[in-house]
């Protein structure tokens, strides 16, 4: 069974709207999006990139603003066409589709971004979007992957959110599949080579309530303390040049 949407109608604008509009805990979590790619896994000038569930085109204006060939990739016809209306630049498309209909060469694609996806398809989906990945990819070419972590405090903040209705609802509406990151490993071997499997976005988003810079420097020190218990995962892993076991 495959699954090309939520069970939920996400607004087209919903990551613009968090980002611009949100209460300031939402603000400063997506913006950590923005942060987490700038320090470890930001692409050079000229590399062509994929945001696969570009969503409201937030990151992949943000990679485009570094000066990366960007496309971003969504299956949400309102979201593409807000992303469209919304962000213009020489070096910035956006397309309604799913990965495996891009029109590209295999091995032309020096960067994927995969933000918040994952989760909202089932296991074997997964599997196979990281094969096309592969295939799209250069060789080296590198992968970029954030999902919740289940084995953290994200199930209790998912239940919280969902029960006071503080964003659409989440559990089976859409997230289906439940990482961590045993899981990743699992999935990304064979065929890439982990660089980072990290946490982020555990304190410090809600610290932004009280000071934002207290919680700029907080989220700085997760990066480096790697809590097992922090909301979301980072995976950054290199596309192996063969079909060889990957380890982190």
């Amino acid at each position: 069974m495959n699954r090309e949407g939520d069970t939920i109608q996400i607004s087209g604008n919903y990551q613009h709207r968090a980002v611009t509009e949100g209460f300031v805990v939402q603000r400063f979590w997506h913006r950590e999006k923005e942060r987490i790619i700038g320090a470890f896994s930001k692409p050079q000038p000229g590399e062509r990139a994929l945001d696969v569930g570009c969503g409201s085109g937030v990151v992949s204006d943000y990679l485009a603003s570094l000066g990366a060939r960007v496309t971003g990739v969504d299956v949400n016809a309102e979201a593409i066409d807000f992303a469209e209306c919304t962000f213009r630049r020489p070096n910035l498309d956006f397309r309604r589709a799913l990965v495996e209909d891009l029109p590209y060469e295999e091995g032309s694609i020096d960067r994927i971004y995969c933000l918040e996806v994952v989760e909202h398809l089932y296991e074997p989906q997964v599997q196979n979007l990281l094969g096309k990945f592969r295939k799209l990819m250069r060789p080296g070419g590198i992968l970029t992957l954030t999902t919740p972590n289940y084995r953290g405090f994200w199930p209790a903040l998912e239940l919280a959110m969902d029960r006071l209705g503080l964003a659409p609802p989440m559990a089976d509406h859409q997230h289906v599949t439940k990482f961590h990151r045993a899981k990743l490993r699992e999935l990304l071997s064979p065929g890439w080579n982990i660089q980072r499997l990290s946490t982020f976005c555990t304190v410090a988003p809600f610290l932004s309530a009280l000071n934002w810079r207290l919680a700029e420097r907080c989220a700085a020190l997760e990066d480096k303390m790697d809590f097992p218990f922090g909301n979301l995962l980072l995976v950054v892993a290199t596309k192996n040049g063969a079909d060889s076991s990957a380890r982190n």
